[in-house]
């Protein structure tokens, strides 16, 4: 009996311990707080608007006017790039064999494509946005391509609120 007495004994502390662990997993009760989800205003979605019927003029109107000095500083770009993808670029070489040529890399290293956004201390060209677009229109012509170069603007070039340069990070 006093065997049983141990167990039941055991038994009790096992089933003390269980219930002290339930009890933890109950979602204890908060009282109800009402307050906003953000802590910030609410930017409202150019294209959402734009669904709802919205057009939001300030974001769109006037269309961005290119400075002069940007108009001629982009076309010393364009046209080298122009005649680069029109003679030089074979996309269904490229398309077939799945890959691009050592040589058309070593050209587009050499035109500068790598480094389109990239700060000229830096070594790149430090074109902006509008320079990008407007070389992009030219080198889309090879998906390819097209992929490479973007993923050389993109990826750890721009932080979240803009681009930020300094040499330790």
């Amino acid at each position: 009996m006093s065997g049983c007495g141990f167990f039941s004994r055991g038994a009790a502390v096992v089933a003390t311990a269980a219930t002290a662990v339930r009890a933890s997993r109950v979602p204890r009760v908060f009282t109800v707080t009402h307050r906003p989800l953000h802590t910030s205003l609410q930017s409202r979605s150019f294209a959402k608007e734009l669904f709802l019927g919205n057009i939001e003029q300030k974001g769109v109107f006037p269309f961005p006017e290119i400075s002069q000095d940007e108009l001629s500083e982009i076309n010393q770009f364009v046209g080298p790039v122009e005649r680069f993808f029109n003679d030089e670029v074979d996309s269904r070489k490229i398309d077939q064999e799945g890959k691009i040529p050592v040589d058309t890399l070593e050209k587009l290293k050499s035109l500068g494509l790598f480094g389109i956004q990239v700060p000229e201390e830096y070594g790149g060209l430090g074109l902006s946005n509008t320079m990008y677009a407007r070389l992009g229109e030219i080198f889309s012509m090879d998906g390819s391509i097209t992929v490479t170069l973007a993923a050389h603007q993109a990826i750890g070039l721009k932080g979240h609120s803009g681009m930020h340069w300094d040499r330790q990070g």
